[in-house]
């Protein structure tokens, strides 16, 4: 398993354990195109939508070693454009549901299998984007450690 392999099994079950979330999905890089193709051919929302992360390894020199992950994720629902009073509710409901996601990844922490940097904020920005549907909701940014020894020293 790669360190990025096991980003995707912590955070997936995570997102989709979050009441509301009907999908959620990952990206095989740093662009969106796996969510837009799911969205023509299946009702994906509220979905959440986590970009590829970067990362960083940081070996204490005991060979424990914690991969810091700056990790985007998208938390969308759809809308009318147009509507405000539906571009709101939907922006509402997204930054409802990103919230949660947020809660859930901070409690991990208590269970050892993930570190959160005291100092790391949140950052959480609204987004629209219009193509096949016209969608609102959160670009949230996080820093999110795990222990990754066996995806770094297996095999050594």
């Amino acid at each position: 398993m790669t360190c990025t392999a096991k980003f995707w099994a912590f955070f997936k079950p995570l997102a989709e354990a979050v009441p509301g979330v009907k999908t959620v999905h990952r990206s095989g890089g740093d662009k969106m195109d796996r969510l837009l193709a799911n969205s023509r051919s299946e009702e994906i929302y509220p979905a959440v939508f986590l970009l590829r992360p970067k990362y960083t390894l940081e070996d204490n020199g005991a060979n424990l070693t914690i991969a810091w992950f700056d990790a985007t994720y998208y938390v969308i629902c759809t809308g009318n454009y147009g509507d405000e009073l539906d571009e709101d509710a939907s922006f509402d409901e997204a930054e409802r549901l990103a919230t949660k996601l947020t809660r859930k990844l901070q409690e991990e922490e208590s269970t050892y299998l993930a570190v959160i940097d005291p100092t790391t904020k949140v950052y959480m920005e609204p987004v629209t984007m219009l193509t096949l549907d016209s969608s609102f909701g959160y670009e949230v940014r996080y820093r999110i450690g795990l222990m990754v020894n066996p995806e770094v020293y297996e095999g050594i």
